[in-house]
């Protein structure tokens, strides 16, 4: 029997990836599979496919990248249909903009994958490229593929680990005096790792942050390493206020994946643009380097991993290991099972974000709503409390430290959330020490 068309699986999630090839090699198509985007690509050019299949959120490269660098080969004939657990309306909106013709809902049942591909492979094609950008420039952009080493000048003397707190705030800045004591900044936290310093998003309160550093450093220079969990904007909205930037002989890189439509360096330079900002971005001081990651890298004894996480875009979570200390941050993240119901797939995913935070010593866990809050926010990218404790205790770490607090939790709310938090940490059974994140406040290991 002739082969009704050739089609490309490319999915990290094994389970998956044979279900797809197998359904649809009994209905009489020809399949190759592909554990990675990067192997998807280099089997896209030796297979040529009428049809590739790919999953979103792959380690190396994402299938939103996948898409692109597809479209950009110019085969107008090519189909690409988008699978994922993520069902979040602005990713299905991205995977289209990149060039995906179609996208499925994990998981989903072989019939209505047969109809899906049967729909793609005899209907029209698209124009074969993926929505064009204007502005398609990348200056500072380097690729860091897995286990690549970033250069560091940075003297190791210590082997200590200090975590301290300078943007505790999820989506909103809430200055006032409700919020004095667990503070009123969007997310900003500060690592040192010895004399290596890392900080992880750059919501506003990383603009006192640069004023402490200034304090700290006075005219020696200053290095810093940026890790950007996710772009929207209450991660990235103190980047223009941070000092340290402005003076050239200081040095920084930032890191993170490549977005769902654009560079790391393009949506920053974007924020920077005339229209929201007075200072591009090109005419900062400082020697900035952006670094989008397609695997773990080690900056000096320091190893940086990141997972993805089930947040609207392209979001991921990290950890930072060095001196047999780690230190995980999870945030923004909503429960596959929460979300898009209990099914084998949605538990793999979850227990793959519980696996990343194994024994974290601390482990900085995003819990933004109440239970009766999650039942009119469900589908918006946050966990709960009871989510934070349940993962935290099934990860076996030692420190949970609340974070991302809700705009409308004032201190008495957080502390009466904190008491809850403790409460159902005692009633398991669990050792784990549980703690909410409070600006200027620092632990060390």
């Amino acid at each position: 029997m002739a082969s009704k068309g050739k089609i490309l699986v490319i999915d990290d999630d094994h389970v998956m990836r044979s279900f797809a090839s197998e359904a649809l090699g009994l209905a009489g198509y020809e399949v190759e599979t592909a554990q990675d985007g990067r192997e998807g690509l280099q089997k896209a050019a030796a297979f040529v496919p009428d049809l590739v299949i790919c999953d979103l959120m792959m380690p190396g490269l994402h299938g939103y990248e996948v898409c692109q660098r597809l479209r950009d080969k110019g085969r107008k004939n090519l189909h690409i249909l988008v699978t994922s657990s993520k069902s979040f309306e602005t990713d299905i909106a991205a995977a289209k903009k990149a060039g995906a013709d179609a996208y499925m809902v994990k998981p989903y049942t072989a019939a209505a994958l047969y109809a899906q591909v049967s729909s793609l492979v005899t209907g029209p094609a698209r124009n074969g490229a993926a929505d064009a950008d204007s502005d398609d420039r990348d200056t500072m952009t380097v690729h860091a593929h897995e286990d690549a080493t970033i250069k560091t000048k940075a003297e190791l003397k210590r082997t200590e680990v200090m975590v301290r707190f300078w943007g505790t705030r999820g989506s909103s800045p809430a200055p006032g005096p409700d919020t004095v004591r667990y503070g009123g900044n969007t997310a900003c936290v500060e690592v040192r790792v010895g004399d290596l310093l890392f900080i992880i998003d750059c919501g506003t309160g990383i603009r006192e942050l640069g004023l402490s550093l200034l304090r700290e450093f006075g005219d020696r220079p200053i290095e810093g390493h940026i890790l950007i969990g996710h772009t929207h904007w209450d991660h990235i909205q103190g980047f223009p206020f941070f000092t340290p930037l402005y003076i050239k002989r200081n040095k920084f890189n930032i890191y993170s994946v490549r977005g769902s439509s654009k560079s790391l360096e393009r949506v920053f330079r974007g924020q920077m643009a005339a229209d929201y900002f007075p200072v591009p971005l090109a005419n900062l001081a400082s020697e900035i380097q952006f670094i989008e990651l397609e695997g773990p890298v080690h900056v000096g004894p320091v190893q940086v991993s990141y997972h993805y996480l089930n947040h609207p875009g392209v979001a991921i979570g990290f950890r930072i290991e060095a001196f047999g200390k780690s230190v995980c941050y999870v945030s923004d993240h909503e429960s596959f099972t929460r979300l898009g119901g209990e099914s084998e797939i949605n538990k793999r995913q979850d227990d793959a974000v519980v696996e990343f935070a194994k024994d974290a010593d601390i482990l900085i866990m995003e819990a933004q709503y109440t239970e009766e809050e999650y039942k009119v926010k469900k589908g918006w990218g946050h966990s709960t409390f009871d989510d934070a404790v349940s993962r935290s205790i099934a990860a076996k770490a030692k420190h949970m430290v609340l974070f991302h607090h809700d705009p409308a939790h004032t201190d008495e709310v957080m502390d009466n959330l904190l008491d809850y938090c403790r409460e159902r940490i005692r009633k398991s059974g669990s050792a784990l020490q549980c703690s909410a994140a409070r600006e200027k406040v620092s632990i060390t290991l």
